[in-house]
């Protein structure tokens, strides 16, 4: 479960922007994460919540949203969409080679709370 260690350095990134920005009453941690990253959100939730239980983070939301994974055809130019392309990288409309655009995104976008 890769999961944990996932939570583990989000917690770390949020802790350092509580101390650098002087946040207090955090609400709500808004997270990025590309459908390539694998994860599963609900086990994220779950590893994020053990990992704050005891500690003033404890009431936190996490908010997750999901990045569809996209190309962009390096031939033709075109992006599109991978949800029904089985993975397979090449472009669907010229066969040339194509580029992620999106999918492989992890990280902290916002957090809420109040300045300190």
């Amino acid at each position: 479960m890769h999961e944990l260690s996932i939570a583990q350095g989000i917690l770390e990134v949020v802790e350092e922007e509580i101390k650098r920005h002087h946040l207090r009453n955090i609400t709500k941690i808004k997270l990025k994460i590309g459908e390539l990253t694998s994860v599963v959100p609900e086990a994220l939730d779950f590893c994020f919540s053990f990992l704050v239980k005891d500690t003033e983070l404890k009431d936190v939301r996490l908010e997750i949203e999901k990045v569809p994974i996209r190309g962009r055809c390096l031939g033709c130019g075109r992006e599109f969409s991978y949800k029904d392309q089985d993975f397979y990288f090449l472009c669907p409309y010229c066969g040339s080679e194509i580029e992620l655009v999106s999918g492989k995104e992890l990280y902290v976008q916002e957090i809420e709370g109040e300045d300190g």
